[in-house]
């Protein structure tokens, strides 16, 4: 082979290296801007819901997901926390059947990367379980609640503000059923430990009190219940 042939043909790949490299370079410099695109249309998605500005959320909500499915595909953590944030703002904007779509999305992607037993697992497991409540779909919230509460107390212990939630959510969901003195014992546990962690008076405490009262009241306590309504209502008067 000649020098020149050599040359030419050296020349030639440096092209084709300098040619990749450029086109890398845009490929990362595209997905920089759009991870940047997604946590500005995130941070919108907060500062809508903390105004009240419920459509807006919800307008920006869906342009986070849609970026986010653009950047990184279906299968991503980030993905998964915008099918949980538009979830989220589908609930409180009252449309829980979309909501619950959303939820089932994002479990189905957390047990994929982190798998079913995860922390992770447990916080999609507990907001599918409470979507599921707020529809009256009384047995499969039990079921979500429930494997929520496991990975929790195995991951954390009864003392965590997980723990608390679930338990929380498996007496509520056990409430809609009609299913009374359990639903009181998980109850009674999420208040005990929302009292030792946040305090007699907080709002995550009054929250328990109140399911708490109605299941005293289904089961014709209703002392016991009118000393927790009159409990939960001090604690929202000063609030």
């Amino acid at each position: 082979m000649s020098k020149s042939s050599t040359t030419s043909s050296a020349t030639v790949i440096e092209r084709l290296l300098i040619a990749v490299g450029v086109a890398l370079v845009l490929v990362g410099a595209a997905a920089h801007a759009g991870e940047e695109d997604w946590k500005t249309l995130s941070a919108q998605v907060q500062n809508h819901l903390e105004r009240g500005n419920m459509q807006q959320a919800l307008l920006f909500a869906r342009q986070a997901l849609k970026e986010a499915e653009t950047v990184w595909g279906e299968t991503h953590l980030n993905t998964a926390g915008s099918l949980d944030t538009l979830a989220r703002v589908l609930l409180f904007a009252g449309n829980d059947v979309e909501a619950e779509i959303y939820y089932r999305r994002a479990l189905v992607v957390v047990e994929k990367l982190r798998g079913p037993d995860s922390a992770a697992a447990g916080v999609a497991l507990q907001n599918l379980g409470s979507a599921l409540t707020r529809r009256a779909v009384g047995v499969e919230a039990e079921q979500m609640h429930r494997r929520a509460l496991g990975i929790f107390e195995k991951n954390y212990g009864e003392n965590n503000v997980n723990t608390a939630a679930a338990l929380h959510g498996l007496g509520s969901a056990l409430l809609a059923q009609g299913k009374l003195g359990p639903a009181e014992s998980y109850l009674r546990r999420a208040l005990a430990v929302k009292e030792k962690l946040f305090g007699p008076d907080s709002l995550a405490t009054g929250h328990t009190l109140k399911n708490l009262a109605l299941a005293l009241d289904a089961l014709g306590r209703k002392a016991e219940a009118d000393r927790m309504r009159e409990r939960v209502a001090a604690i929202f008067k000063t609030k």
